[in-house]
């Protein structure tokens, strides 16, 4: 259970490069007719609503572990009219697909779940033939827009503060991923792929990463501030700008714009059931 909430309208700033894994991830899973698609972590619902529209005569479920999340998805899935997309808050670790599931898909937040890979055999299983399984996370915890996350957590004038904090993000290698598909009677498809983002803005990297995986840092230090007066959120927030101007490369275009390459490497995984079902 997740300790931190989340801000639907800060994870969408960067909108489209966060939706550019997801496509790449879905291109791949080539159910023909699904009956019900699952999007497990559907976030704000930006995504969602493009496998509704795939889609059309399948019914798309979201879930999220996030109210805000949730909210956010239902007020987008009301305006686009879509009848065949629905949003409900749930728990990842306590659901079960049933029989009746074609198509699950997660895109980055099996990495918020320690230990997610036994949870994920069991999904697996519960699936029936044909069902397609696809998910996304990232693999970007070795950079320095990551590592100086678990770095900073670990001064003392912080380590009160952050104490555990880091050790809720974690991902397996490809290999793993691969034997998780192949063990529960998978026809697997895994792979990286590291996009080199040009991100504008004076802090871009800071303006990414608190939206995702800095929010529970910076949401404990917020507590903190109010619990004992203390200004470790402000001061934290200011190393870690000053941190990553420095690790990362900056230039200017022919038209002035200041741009900040940003890296971020992400692995993937998508598996159909059994060999009765189509080759991927």
């Amino acid at each position: 259970m997740q300790d931190f909430t989340w801000d639907p309208q800060q994870y969408t700033v960067f909108a489209d490069r966060r939706a550019r894994p997801f496509r790449d991830l879905t291109a791949r899973v080539r159910a023909a007719d699904p009956k019900v698609v699952v999007d497990l972590g559907c976030g704000p619902g930006n995504m969602t609503r493009t496998l509704a529209e795939r889609w059309p005569g399948a019914r798309v479920i979201g879930l999220d572990s996030s109210a805000d999340m949730v909210q956010t998805a239902r007020q987008l899935a009301a305006e686009a009219g879509l009848d065949n997309l629905s949003f409900d808050q749930v728990d990842a670790e306590r659901w079960q697909p049933d029989e009746a599931v074609d198509v699950v898909v997660s895109n980055a937040m099996l990495q918020w779940i320690p230990d997610h890979r036994g949870l994920v055999a069991g999904w697996l299983e519960a699936l029936k033939p044909g069902a397609w399984f696809a998910v996304q996370v990232p693999g970007n915890f070795a950079a320095p827009s990551h590592a100086t996350i678990a770095e900073m957590s670990r001064r003392p004038e912080f380590t009160d503060a952050l104490h555990g904090v880091t050790e809720r993000e974690s991902v397996y290698t490809t290999h793993e991923y691969l034997q998780t598909l192949i063990a529960a009677g998978f026809e697997a498809d895994v792979w990286e792929t590291t996009y080199s983002q040009p991100l504008t803005g004076y802090d871009p990297v800071y303006d990414w990463v608190r939206g995702a995986a800095l929010r529970p840092s910076l949401q404990r230090l917020e507590a903190a501030d109010r619990r004992d007066g203390s200004n470790l959120q402000e001061r934290y927030i200011e190393e870690y700008r000053r941190i990553m101007r420095e690790s990362y490369q900056t230039y200017l275009t022919p038209e002035g714009v200041r741009l900040t390459d940003y890296p971020f490497r992400r692995i993937f995984m998508v598996g159909v059931k059994s060999d009765l079902s189509p080759s991927i």
